[in-house]
């Protein structure tokens, strides 16, 4: 029995002709590290892998939730990459890395951050294996998993295990977080189902509130969920590119299956982002390591299944859970949906709203027209009649 900490951390560093894929010798730089880490024990385990333009570090180890040790070779290896991207002119090089060096976590810099501690038992009752996912986001903003998670965790016409799985019908306790605090980190901790409504009432609003951490109620101490709910352009001042959250999901037993946490992305829901994250378009779920092509810059996801074993070591295989032939059928109805949705151009919801367009250049041409506006003569004269 022995306490592992599951860290998945996320950054847009560099990408070929724009932004679509870091290049193989990018993702090499930051490969031969994690296996040298692993080789020596400061990992137990770990993987490179990239959605779209972000690199994704996957990493198994014994330092806890926001250690300073492996925080600080995650950025050591953003930085390799950087190096990388600018020695072979690519676009976008060391984007996410907004500030000098972090001071003991990455959190607050610029890569996004999700983890997990927990109890790695092979003999425990309630968890003998651990099962988990990994979800990465590209061209979308944090509360892109808004929709999901509160499918999966509160409404059983979409998971079935909230009826049939006695732990599960117990409960769950959201965390969800502000992003628009500037104060620092605020959040709330809501039971469902008795406040599944106020739950409601916040996830509605995805470019605001975003789910940070699911724990179980069964289970207190499991935490089920940890998503990198932070907004870029809250650190940066301006926009620097959409948030591409990450998300860390323990599977099976006493929390939902695999399959139970996919469903959702059947729908392709809108989410902000796309093109100069300035759209609103329905995500994709594609295979890892896909890069953006489309026309559109689609908002896509990608998901990865793992097992882990009584050391901590999880990367001699993995499923790629969106990258089977049945999914084809819900991304063709996406780029249906897709290509319906941008007929209407710029004109209404089709548009980020102005608290994300407020980061781009539009809001600052919003300003200089404002100066033009003038009463018209009908309007003119009825003052001067009650002046």
């Amino acid at each position: 029995m022995n306490k592992v900490t599951l860290s998945v951390i996320k950054a847009d560093v560099g990408s070929l002709g724009g932004h679509t894929k870091p290049s193989e010798k990018m993702l090499s730089a930051i490969s031969s590290q994690v296996q040298l880490n692993v080789k020596n024990g400061h990992l137990h385990d770990g993987l490179v892998s990239h959605t779209g333009d972000d690199i994704i570090l996957i990493m198994s180890h014994k330092h806890g939730v926001g250690a300073s040790a492996v925080h600080g070779f995650a950025w050591d290896c953003f930085l390799a990459a950087t190096e990388e991207a600018r020695f072979n002119g690519l676009y976008g090089a060391g984007q996410d890395l907004l500030v000098d060096a972090p001071s003991g976590n990455v959190r607050g810099a610029g890569p996004g951050v999700a983890e997990i501690e927990f109890v790695r038992d092979p003999h425990s009752q309630q968890r003998p294996a651990e099962a988990f996912l990994v979800m990465a986001a590209d061209k979308c903003s944090p509360g892109v998993y808004n929709y999901p998670l509160y499918t999966v965790f509160c409404d059983p016409m979409h998971n079935g295990g909230l009826l049939l799985n006695p732990k599960m019908r117990e409960g769950f306790t959201f965390t969800i977080i502000d992003m628009d605090s500037r104060e620092g980190d605020r959040v709330i901790n809501l039971d469902v189902p008795e406040r599944i409504w106020d739950v409601a009432i916040l996830l509605q609003n995805p470019d605001r509130f975003a789910v940070e951490a699911i724990h179980s109620r069964h289970s207190p101490e499991e935490q089920i969920v940890s998503v990198s709910a932070t907004r870029l352009h809250n650190i940066a001042g301006k926009y620097t590119g959409k948030d591409d959250p990450v998300a860390i999901v323990r599977t099976q037993g006493m929390f939902p299956a695999p399959e139970e946490v996919t469903e959702p992305f059947l729908l392709g829901h809108f989410v902000t982002g796309d093109s100069r994250g300035s759209h609103v378009m329905p995500l994709m779920p594609v295979a890892a390591k896909t890069a953006v092509t489309g026309p559109y810059c689609l908002p896509i996801v990608s998901c990865l299944a793992f097992s882990m074993d009584a050391h901590g070591r999880f990367t001699q295989e993995y499923v790629d859970m969106f990258g089977n032939l049945v999914w084809d059928a819900t991304r063709l109805k996406v780029q249906q949906k897709a290509e319906e949705w941008r007929r209407q151009g710029f004109i209404g919801p089709t548009m980020a709203s102005h608290a994300e367009l407020s980061y781009t250049g539009i809001i600052d041409a919003l300003s200089q027209l404002e100066r033009e506006f003038v009463f018209s003569q009908e309007e003119s004269r009825m003052r001067e009649q009650l002046q």
